[in-house]
């Protein structure tokens, strides 16, 4: 029997609450994608394999068509058809 990894979806996850929930799940086991406007410049997220950090503003289009930086500061740009995200998604915290 194979397990499957939740994923979760912070925004406003750069500093504060956010960051403490996104940290929360990350120390759970859970996938975090992480979002807030400027969240690969500067954030109080802790380093893991686990997390993808997306900068943006949620309620702009340009968003959803995303470039993600992982902890270790690897870049990779991703769209909507290549990255199935929100169908694998167990939770969305705003």
């Amino acid at each position: 029997m194979t397990s499957i990894r939740k994923t979760v979806i912070v925004t406003g996850a750069s500093q504060g609450i956010g960051a403490g929930v996104a940290n929360l799940f990350l120390e759970r086991g859970y996938n975090v994608v992480a979002n807030s406007r400027h969240i690969s410049e500067k954030n109080e997220l802790q380093r893991s394999d686990n997390l993808a950090v997306v900068d943006g503003d949620i309620a702009l289009p340009l968003t959803a068509v995303f470039s993600s930086t992982n902890s270790h500061g690897t870049s990779s740009r991703r769209s909507p058809a290549t990255c199935d995200v929100m169908s694998r998604t167990t939770l969305k915290c705003n």
